[in-house]
């Protein structure tokens, strides 16, 4: 599930779900982006902070409501959650521990700071799946990267750590796990006793280049994805998914 708490104008968001190591739902994505959008509009927020409970940011997407509930119609839950992040004209720190895999990792581009654990572990596993990735990382990515790093990362879709994150521009600080939410919530506070309308008005002018190029990415990474959920190499990959077993691509 999303919990939210506003405390001293920071509205933090968390991945509430450690069970399940926060393994987002369709649920939970419009959970998030109702706090998003309140967040956008309530004067008492001047930043998000996004978190997981539990020791892990998010697993990504829960694969078994994922199957049963896939993307469909003109806005479907990941991505009024993704747009409503990339829009939030707010400052968005995250708090990252343990796995952020997916969604967990792109939706980190989209974060103004990003405190990760040294022993964090981030995965990019869309082509594992048969799928494309999401979260404008094939816009945002390779930007902010280079081409090569951001071919590396989601062509092979390996783990890996807070060090290739950190370099990969992803993260602004790299700390001791326990202290990755005393950090966040520093910086958060920090933020937050600034000048409101000036903090707004940079952030704007930081993305106003692209946002618009970025939004139309959104939409047609999801179109794609939704195409290629509907074809043989994803369902061979969550039918492996579902039979513990690795997926074998070597008929297609």
């Amino acid at each position: 599930m999303i919990s939210t708490v506003l405390d001293q104008r920071i509205l933090t968001i968390a991945f509430d779900r450690a069970d399940k190591k926060n393994a987002i739902t369709n649920e939970m994505y419009l959970a998030a982006e109702a706090a998003l959008l309140n967040a956008s509009e309530n004067d008492d927020v001047r930043v998000v902070l996004f978190k997981g409970e539990g020791g892990d940011f998010t697993s990504g997407n829960d694969l078994v409501d994922f199957i049963k509930n896939p993307p469909s119609g003109d806005m479907p839950p990941v991505l009024a959650f993704l747009l409503a992040l990339a829009r939030c004209p707010k400052p968005v720190v995250a708090a990252v521990n343990g796995l952020a895999v997916g969604i967990g990792t792109t939706m980190l581009a989209h974060c103004d700071f990003v405190v990760a654990a040294d022993n964090a572990r981030f995965k990019l596993p869309f082509v594992d799946l048969g799928v494309c990735p999401e979260g404008g990382s094939s816009l945002l990515f390779p930007n902010m990267m280079g081409h090569a790093q951001a071919a590396e990362l989601l062509l092979l879709a390996d783990i890996f750590g807070a060090e290739k994150a950190n370099k990969a521009g992803l993260l602004n600080e790299v700390v001791a796990a326990d202290d990755v939410l005393p950090l966040a919530e520093k910086v958060a506070a920090k933020l937050a006793k600034k000048a409101p309308n000036a903090i707004r008005k940079t952030k704007a002018m930081l993305k106003q280049s692209y946002l618009s190029e970025l939004e139309a990415r959104l939409a047609e990474e999801i179109f794609n994805f939704r195409a290629l959920l509907d074809g043989p190499e994803a369902k061979e990959a969550l039918t492996a998914f579902m039979e513990k077993r690795a997926p074998d691509f070597s008929k297609f």
